[in-house]
């Protein structure tokens, strides 16, 4: 099953995102914290993962309402990988107010 919050159609060639930033570990609310400093920092074509512990509602609300695109996915290990991206268009990537 996956979660996608404004998938993305345009044609850009999205290189590949680094290594996931894993939050599993960490207790409520730094990992929905550190998830939205790090995609804060994004520039427009870039896209980070991050693991979760649980399937991150909030965290996918708010990059929403930054105008990112967010996927999630569940990890048969447990927890959810998610996939944050910032359109190759929007210029706004890294002020923290994305598509705003």
């Amino acid at each position: 099953m996956q979660t996608s919050f404004r998938g993305c159609a345009c044609s850009t060639d999205h290189a590949p995102p680094a290594a996931p930033l894993d939050l599993r570990e960490l207790a409520p609310p730094e990992p929905l914290q550190r998830a939205l400093a790090a995609a804060d920092t994004l520039v427009p074509g870039q896209s980070l993962v991050v693991l979760t512990p649980l399937m991150p509602m909030p965290l996918l609300t708010a990059l929403a309402e930054r105008g990112l695109d967010a996927r999630a996915e569940p990890l048969a290990e447990g927890g959810t990988r998610v996939t944050i991206r910032c359109h190759a268009s929007d210029a706004t990537c890294g002020d923290g107010q994305a598509g705003a």
